[in-house]
């Protein structure tokens, strides 16, 4: 069975890979980070979709990029 999915993705140069298992942890920023926030948005965003019964996984895209998965 496919599950029906929804994908974005951004055509920057992607998140670096030592980064990628922190990055949906809450508070979390990258050091040298010179762009405001508190780092809560993804951690929300998969909190959300996990009560709605749904699956939401960030990467990078194979052929470059960052990308967003939603599966429900």
């Amino acid at each position: 069975v496919i599950a029906p999915s929804v994908t974005g993705r951004a055509n920057g140069p992607g998140v670096a890979p030592e980064i990628l298992p922190h990055f949906v942890e809450r508070f979390y920023r990258p050091p040298g980070q010179s762009v405001t926030g508190s780092g809560l948005g993804l951690s929300i965003v998969r909190r959300i979709a996990t009560l709605h019964g749904m699956t939401v996984s960030f990467g990078n895209a194979a052929e470059g990029g960052f990308e967003a998965v939603v599966s429900w």
